[in-house]
């Protein structure tokens, strides 16, 4: 089966080709990109490297659909989204090819959700916001809410860690620019079980089981704007960010300055990529497991919270994270275990059980011995909680 890689030779591409060219299933993987030398980089063996036929295109001036036409699946980590989002999906649609994406910011996915009837019609299956945060988070949120039989409140976390470039990237990083996108303006919750627009960078404090207390920022993500589709009784959800307290103090004037209209987007970046010092007296941060969903809600009428969390991470740090969750979800496709004509989210499409079997594999940070997620539910009074994984 030919799979189609839009943008496959920026750093998350490169990461969701070498996973493709791995599987089985998968004969061919087109590789759609204005800097396909890039592609020099990938980590193939020589079976996996026949595989990839590199394709030069613009994607603002060029026929996608011509290029997409015969492929199985397209995935797209072709960013930013706010530029290609829609125009990858809508030839996808016009090519009546299936279609998977990282769309990581929260005004495109309203856009793409827009699609739906005529994906729909089209007859593909359209899966978005398929990487870590959004991706993974909201399969792990789906199985907290699974634990109770009320859901009134969903959190989505990840721990912010590593602000440089990808190897053979560009510089400013493509996630930090995004960074900045999504820590200024304003972004978009649930508060009071309606969409709100807030300021983001708030600091937020929530208990985690088996932490305790948790200091958070909150930040502009999809997952505030799926989720509540999925869980119409919520009547509240953020993403957050987790870290040092140090650190989120360091870039809070530099997102001032970009509101304020006195820094570019790009510089901001770049001041955050060359690193925010630690003062001697920073106090030490509590620490949260690297990708989380955090329900609250209650349990034959008793108030009580889940945590669902990643106990294992993968190799390839950012890419990694983004871009193997989204090739597993692809292959998931070809094997027709998702078949959902329509545009889809990751809560509404992705199996709990069969994610975590996919990712088991190659999640083997730091111990590939030890449990992959962990289940922690209590109830708020502390009279009892359980633990699975």
């Amino acid at each position: 089966m030919r799979v189609t890689v839009a943008g496959g030779a920026g750093a998350m591409g490169r990461k969701a080709v070498e996973t493709l060219a791995s599987f089985e299933e998968v004969s061919e993987v087109r590789v759609l990109d204005r800097a396909v030398a890039a592609l020099s980089l990938l980590d193939l063996d020589e079976s996996e490297r026949r595989k990839i036929v590199p394709v030069a295109v613009d994607a603002l001036a060029d026929d996608l659909v011509l290029h997409l036409e015969n492929s199985a699946v397209v995935l797209s980590a072709l960013g930013p989204f706010t530029v290609f989002g829609e125009r990858v999906l809508g030839a996808a649609v016009a090519a009546g090819v299936d279609y998977v994406d990282i769309n990581d910011d929260w005004e495109p996915t309203i856009a793409a959700l827009d699609w739906h009837d005529r994906a729909r019609t089209a007859g593909i299956t359209a899966l978005i916001g398929m990487g870590a945060s959004p991706g993974v988070s909201n399969v792990l949120a789906a199985r907290a809410a699974a634990e109770l039989e009320e859901v009134h409140e969903l959190y989505t976390g990840w721990v912010v860690a590593g602000t440089e470039s990808e190897p053979g990237g560009t510089r400013p990083a493509a996630a930090l620019l995004h960074l900045v996108h999504e820590c200024t303006g304003k972004v978009q919750v649930l508060e009071a079980g309606a969409p709100t627009l807030v300021a983001p960078m708030e600091p937020m404090r929530l208990h985690f089981p088996g932490v305790g207390e948790i200091d958070v920022r909150t930040i502009g993500h999809p997952e505030t704007i799926t989720l509540p589709r999925r869980f119409p009784e919520l009547r509240r959800c953020y993403n957050v960010m987790a870290g040092p307290a140090w650190w989120f103090d360091g870039i809070a004037p530099i997102m001032a300055a970009v509101d304020a209209g006195t820094l570019s987007a790009h510089d901001a970046a770049l001041r955050i990529e060359d690193g925010i010092e630690r003062p001697a007296t920073a106090a030490k941060t509590r620490r949260t497991p690297n990708l989380w969903a955090l329900a609250h809600g209650e349990i034959a009428g008793r108030p009580a919270r889940t945590a669902v969390s990643l106990r294992r991470w993968s190799e390839g740090r950012m890419a990694g994270a983004t871009a193997i969750p989204a090739a597993m979800a692809a292959r998931m496709i070809l094997r027709g275990q998702i078949a959902r004509p329509g545009v889809n989210t990751p809560e509404e499409a992705v199996p709990f059980e069969l994610l975590m079997e996919a990712l088991a594999p190659r999640y083997t940070l730091p111990d590939p011995a030890g449990p992959l997620f962990e289940i922690r539910t209590e109830y708020v009074d502390n009279a009892r909680s359980s633990q699975g994984d």
